[in-house]
């Protein structure tokens, strides 16, 4: 990719359509990874990322244990894998959280699941498999039984030393689980990215006020909050600004003094009264991109300050699909994940594509997983400004450009989940 083309014009008119390829390589090389950090407790690490490896220094379990509810028996050599009737005398009782006595040979003790196997215990078996005698001493069995069944041994789970988590992991509940299970109560990770949001344009309303004639209500602030809580960042949402050069200028410098990341929707163009790009281009840095990819040719990318800025395309669906695409892999990286990029699944097409196209398409599509491999029927209004579309849709095909098919074809899916 070359770099300095790419970066070297804001006119739309003159600049060549870049591949999605180029564009995402450029931003992801522009992502800087946030390298403030801080300690939480293990109850707020959720969504988290882990700023550090996570080391074992303790054997999960420190001891071997029963793994089920039974009794351990000392077997005699001559007593492994025997055919027949075997007894055992009963000689101790361990609950979990207690240790017993050693066990002499051809004895027994009652244990429960999680209790530390005897000295001198060499396997556990089920209490479903033996009978109790009606004093209590002693039990049969008449299942042949081999060495160290049902033993869950020292370090089976972790071994001291080991590495459970990496770096830059964002943080599950069985995450936080894993790191209780060796003692660890809290967590350095990466502390949250803040991301401002404002939106021009004279014609957008709040929902619920009424609406007039030319005016449409503002979809895609709430998509931008509701997108940016899932990805665990820290918003400062100016709202709807009055769409105006110098509203524009004091948002953006309110922003660019305290947030890591700023995004907005529309107004990036070249029109009279497109003020977001100028004002930009004032503060700090703008490249203005068409990018081959549909829905959302536009694409903004600059710095005010310290500040990264993203300007997404105004049409719904074309910010959406763009922010899934560009967006979002920047902030991941951003937030120091580690597995940033999107990832796709092989699916088949339950439809015929019978005309190419100049630019590459992500189209909204509905799994089927009754097939092998799953199928993708297509929503049949792909409209920029079909927002039910990608309501309906669970995922993203992604349909190369200058490309023909017919029903069957193997690509790659995104999905929305």
């Amino acid at each position: 990719m070359n770099k300095q083309k790419i970066d070297s014009t804001c006119d739309q008119g003159l600049q060549p359509l870049l591949t999605m390829s180029e564009a995402l390589e450029f931003l992801l090389n522009a992502s800087i990874v946030n390298t403030n950090t801080c300690s939480v407790s293990l109850d707020d690490a959720l969504q988290k990322i882990l700023a550090d490896d996570i080391c074992a220094n303790i054997n999960v379990p420190e001891f071997d244990n029963s793994a089920m509810d039974g009794y351990a028996i000392a077997l005699k050599p001559e007593q492994i894998s025997t055919p027949g009737i075997l007894n055992f005398k009963i000689t101790d009782r361990i609950q979990a959280g207690s240790t017993g006595s050693t066990l002499a040979p051809g004895c027994a003790a009652r244990i429960f699941t999680g209790a530390p196997i005897p000295q001198g215990a060499n396997t556990v078996i089920m209490q479903e498999v033996c009978e109790v005698s009606k004093d209590g001493c002693s039990i049969e069995t008449w299942q042949p039984l081999s060495l160290n069944e049902n033993i869950r041994p020292l370090g089976n789970d972790i071994s001291s030393g080991d590495v459970i988590l990496k770096k830059g992991r964002q943080l599950k509940a069985q995450d936080i689980a894993l790191t209780a299970s060796i003692g660890v109560k809290e967590l350095r990770v990466f502390k949250q990215l803040k991301v401002g949001l404002f939106f021009t344009g004279d014609e957008l309303i709040k929902p619920g006020e009424t609406l007039k004639n030319g005016e449409i209500f503002n979809s895609n602030r709430y998509a931008l909050v509701a997108l940016l809580t899932q990805l665990n960042c820290n918003i400062v949402n100016l709202g709807n600004i009055k769409d105006d050069f110098n509203a524009t200028l004091n948002a953006l410098d309110t922003l660019a003094d305290d947030c890591d990341l700023i995004i907005t929707t529309g107004g990036v163009s070249v029109g009279e009264e497109d003020h977001v790009k100028p004002a930009v281009e004032k503060l700090g840095k703008l490249s203005l991109w068409r990018i081959k990819v549909k829905p959302g040719k536009p694409l903004a990318f600059g710095h005010i300050g310290k500040s990264a800025f993203i300007g997404l395309p105004g049409n719904p669906v074309s910010a959406m699909v763009t922010f899934f695409l560009f967006a979002q892999p920047f902030i991941k990286k951003m937030q120091g994940m580690s597995n940033y990029k999107n990832q796709p699944i092989q699916v088949q097409t339950n439809f015929d594509w019978l005309k190419p196209k100049p630019r590459r398409e992500f189209v909204r599509v509905r799994l089927d997983h009754t097939t092998m491999p799953a199928s993708a029927s297509l929503y049949p209004k792909q409209g920029s400004d079909v927002l039910s579309s990608i309501v309906w849709a669970d995922g993203l095909l992604e349909i190369p450009e200058d490309t023909t098919f017919s029903q069957g074809k193997v690509l790659n899916y995104y999905s929305l989940n």
